[in-house]
């Protein structure tokens, strides 16, 4: 590689409930968010956090990775590293999976996602907390037929 190019690149990040791998290799995503997660109430205790990060390896080999995440308030929540070995075609896009938790949402606002691949600068991602209006339930009274 030359000076200044990176093996691997950051594209997007799909936040979710969970994310598994299938046998045939395809990624399942369980519960996606958009950029904001409504909540009935706070706090709320999260079983798990499931990112979906999709890169493009420019070269086969070993990446580090590191995600953190943190509350609008700047505390840390959680934190997950390792590496990926990826020895297919380079130039091809990816998506690997980084399931964290369990997560303790406190309070609303923006929770900071920070993802380093490889030798790449971090990149900064967020998700919104909001509370959700609860739902107002009727009771109808029905009669026999």
């Amino acid at each position: 590689m030359a000076d200044g190019e990176q093996g691997i690149l950051f594209d997007s990040l799909v936040v979710c409930d969970d994310v598994r791998f299938e046998n045939n290799g395809k990624l399942l995503l369980i519960g996606v968010y958009s950029d904001v997660v409504q909540v009935v109430k706070l706090p709320l205790q999260m079983r798990s956090l499931g990112l979906a990060i999709k890169a493009r390896v420019i070269s086969t080999g070993r990446y580090p990775f590191a995600v953190s995440i943190a509350d609008p308030q700047g505390n840390q929540l959680l934190d997950a590293n390792g590496e990926l070995n990826y020895e297919g075609e380079p130039g091809r896009t990816i998506w690997f999976p980084v399931v964290m938790g369990p997560a303790l949402l406190t309070i609303e606002g923006a929770y900071a996602v920070r993802i380093r691949l490889g030798d790449a600068p971090a990149v900064h991602e967020s998700f919104l907390v909001r509370k959700a209006a609860v739902p107002e339930v009727r009771i109808v009274e029905t009669k026999p037929n």
